[in-house]
């Protein structure tokens, strides 16, 4: 049975497919009939092979990257993850942010050996990703960096990170964030005032949860009272199908 990840990302593949024509062509490609006829082939729904797709993901298409990174994957062998690594990277750099996710799981497999070069140009690829407004990638990215691991831990950036996740929407990075700033992390005392921020985006969500959780973290910092949830929205009574008179159904040859 296939993992419903990989199910996900496969149609997402296969989702954006059609939209892709009129995207500028990487200089490789733009420049090589038989590759533009090659990614035409690809965009037209043909099967191309793992050489085939390599050969377009080397050229810098994002699309072909994708997917023979998941073929990578879906060989289930430690021994081609940080190829699949590399290959994501690629889509994400090209701008196919439905890769972040993949990208994220590869650099946190346990069993997976990354060369330092190749995780350089990976961790440059999701620095771009997270200042270019992808949430995924600054969380993702942020986590690595507060862990040092398969990048050297770098907290004050890790924090600039997880803010940048949080402002776009992100609960779990704002609440990671503050307690990132009220248990404080290795070299760096704890500092409650500062989860304030991160507190307050947390209250913003429409999560009751979360809210809960905000509260209960608020309470550590001085002068919390002020922070509140935001209201959440009441439900319309009218929309409650429960209190609802039962409709029968009209038979066919009936009266209404």
């Amino acid at each position: 049975m296939r993992n419903p990840v990989h199910i996900g990302l496969m149609l997402a593949l296969l989702s954006v497919a059609p939209a892709t024509a009129d995207v500028v062509l990487p200089p490789a490609i733009a420049g090589s009939p038989s590759l533009k006829a090659l990614r035409k082939s690809m965009l037209a729904g043909r099967d191309l092979s793992d050489v085939q797709l390599q050969t377009l993901a080397d050229a810098g298409e994002g699309l072909a990257a994708a997917r023979y990174a998941k073929r990578l994957e879906d060989r289930d062998d430690p021994a081609f993850i940080d190829d699949a690594a590399h290959y994501y990277s690629i889509a994400v750099y090209q701008g196919r942010d439905f890769a972040t996710p993949r990208l994220l799981a590869t650099l946190t497999d346990q069993s997976a050996a990354f060369g330092p070069a190749r995780l350089r140009n990976i961790r440059g690829v999701l620095d771009r990703a997270a200042r270019q407004g992808d949430p995924k990638a600054a969380a993702g990215l942020a986590q690595m960096l507060l862990k040092g691991a398969p990048f050297e831990a770098d907290i004050p950036l890790a924090r600039d990170l997880l803010l940048m996740a949080a402002q776009a929407g992100d609960a779990k990075a704002a609440m990671q964030l503050a307690i990132s700033h009220i248990q404080g992390e290795p070299g760096l005392p704890p500092d409650p005032e500062a989860a304030r921020p991160a507190l307050e985006l947390a209250l913003a969500s429409p999560d009751p949860g979360v809210q809960a959780m905000a509260l209960s973290l608020a309470r550590q910092i001085p002068g919390a009272e002020a922070l509140q949830p935001a209201a959440l929205p009441v439900p319309d009574p009218d929309l409650d199908r429960s209190k609802r008179p039962p409709v029968r159904p009209t038979l066919e040859g009936a009266a209404p």
